[in-house]
C-alpha cells in the first residue's frame, strides 16, 4: 500500500540513489523513484519536473555530503589522503556519480538551466577546495616546511582548486572508458605528488 503523498525532497533523492544502485542509471525514471519511495509519480514530478532535474539534485546532494563529511583536521597528510580517498571512490567503475555528472554536462550544452546549476556547483566546489588548500598552505608554513604565503609554486589557491577539480573529473572519464586504467596506482602516486607539493612546494 502506498504511503500518503507527504514526502520530503531529500527522501526522494535517497530513493533515486537506491534506484540507481539497484537497477542502474539507465532505468532511473520519475516512475521508478515513485515506486521506490511508495508515492505517486505526481509527487515526484512536483519536486523535480524532469528526470534531468532529478539527476542534477542527486549530483548536488552527493557533492555537498562529500564536502560536509570531510574532516576539519589541519594535518596535511590526513586531509590530502581523505580528499583523495573520496575522489577515488567517486571515480570507481561502479560509482554512479560521474556517470550522472557527465550525462548532465552533455545535456547542459542545450539546456541553460542545467548549465547554470552545474556552473554554480563547480564554483562552490572550487571555493571550498580553495579554502582547504589555503589551510594546507598555512599549516605547512606554521610547521616551517615552506613559507608558501598565498601562493604555491607561484599559483594561487583558487587556480589550484580549479586544476585539481578538473584533474579528478578527467581521471573519472578515464576510469569510465579505459579498461586498462589502474585507479589504485594512479591515486596512490597522486597522493605522493600532492603530499610533496603541499609540504615542499616553493613560494613565488
Amino acid at each position: 500500500m502506498a504511503k500518503p503523498n507527504v514526502v520530503s525532497k531529500q527522501e526522494l533523492i535517497e530513493a533515486a540513489k537506491n534506484c540507481i544502485v539497484q537497477n542502474g542509471l539507465e532505468k532511473l525514471t520519475l516512475k521508478t523513484v515513485a515506486e521506490g519511495a511508495s508515492v505517486s509519480q505526481g509527487t515526484v514530478y512536483y519536486h523535480f519536473h524532469t528526470k534531468n532535474q532529478l539527476m542534477m539534485d542527486v549530483v548536488k546532494d552527493v557533492c555537498l555530503r562529500s564536502w560536509e563529511e570531510m574532516s576539519h583536521t589541519q594535518n596535511i597528510d590526513f586531509v590530502i589522503q581523505e580528499a583523495l580517498d573520496s575522489a577515488k571512490e567517486r571515480c570507481s567503475p561502479d560509482s554512479f556519480f560521474h556517470r550522472l555528472f557527465l550525462s548532465l554536462v552533455v545535456f547542459s550544452f542545450n539546456n541553460a538551466d542545467i548549465k547554470q546549476e552545474l556552473g554554480q556547483l563547480l564554483s562552490f566546489e572550487n571555493q571550498v577546495l580553495s579554502e582547504k588548500i589555503q589551510g594546507l598552505m598555512a599549516e605547512s608554513s606554521a610547521a616551517g616546511d615552506s613559507p608558501h604565503g598565498n601562493r604555491l609554486m607561484g599559483v594561487s589557491s583558487e587556480t589550484w582548486a580549479v586544476i585539481i577539480n578538473a584533474l579528478i573529473d578527467g581521471l573519472a572519464v578515464q576510469s569510465l572508458v579505459a579498461p586498462e586504467f589502474d585507479r589504485d596506482k594512479v591515486f596512490a602516486e597522486l597522493g605522493v605528488f600532492f603530499q610533496h607539493l603541499f609540504q615542499h612546494g616553493n613560494a613565488d
